[in-house]
């Protein structure tokens, strides 16, 4: 074989094999390709757990899936089908979570007393406000709202007070606003036992409209601060506790 051709067969195999080591390394689109197609992969992953959590209830942590994946992957196909949704989870998502604090705002007893002959069933909740200042390093005085059902006693309605005691013309009366309903005027009384407490003595009424109201604000009057609306969400209440009549 002459120099000439050795030459052009060495000059031919130096390219094949040159064509053939940029055959082993993929372009930019290709590498783009790959990084879209896992991009894709983990978003589908994300919206498979979506859908698993909204299936079980569990819309809170759907809804953390739901952002993650809009603020990540916002190209995506898994974006596109979650975004038409999000707005509606997230107003779900904050009532629930509204109804869950609002539940939490009660305190349930129900047991068997001896002493009273029966089953005992009380609930209450604390007032929004607070009935005064802090004073002295202690906690803000509060005013709460009880229902109980006692075998001996009967069913009340009554409020308690940490700023000192009640104090009522006469006759006693007290004024009750369920919601945007017109106010109701209803009989009082304070106990001559010395509890810092005033009966709403409108039990029949009162437990019946209770559920499914919002907010209950009474008003009334104590000693030491003068006249005073209490108001109480009550959104969360359970019926199922004492009762509705």
């Amino acid at each position: 074989m002459s120099r000439k051709a050795l030459f052009s067969t060495a000059l031919t195999l130096v390219v094949a094999l040159g064509l053939a080591a940029c055959d082993g390394v993929p372009t930019e689109a290709e590498k783009q390709s790959v990084q879209q197609a896992r991009v894709e992969a983990a978003a589908q992953k994300q919206l498979e757990n979506y859908h698993q959590l909204k299936a079980t209830g569990r819309a809170d942590l759907a809804l953390n899936i739901a952002d993650h994946v809009l603020k990540n992957f916002p190209q995506t196909r898994a974006a596109a089908e979650l975004k038409p949704d999000v707005e509606a989870l997230r107003a779900q998502v904050g009532e629930e979570r509204k109804m869950q604090r609002l539940k939490g705002l009660w305190v349930y007893h129900d047991e068997h007393d001896a002493e009273a002959g029966g089953r005992v069933r009380s609930a209450y909740i604390f007032a929004k406000e607070a009935l005064g200042p802090a004073k002295n390093g202690e906690p803000a005085p509060r005013g709460r709202l009880v229902l109980r059902r006692h075998p001996q006693w009967g069913d009340d309605v009554y409020l308690l007070s940490e700023r000192g005691p009640f104090t009522c013309t006469s006759p006693c009366r007290l004024v009750v606003h369920f919601d945007g309903a017109a106010p109701r005027e209803v009989d009082g009384e304070i106990p001559e036992t010395g509890e810092h407490a005033i009966f709403v003595k409108d039990f029949p009424h009162f437990a019946a409209n209770l559920p499914g109201a919002q907010v209950v604000r009474i008003e009334t009057t104590l000693k030491e601060a003068g006249p005073v609306t209490m108001e109480f969400e009550v959104g969360g209440y359970d019926p199922q506790t004492i009762g509705t009549r």
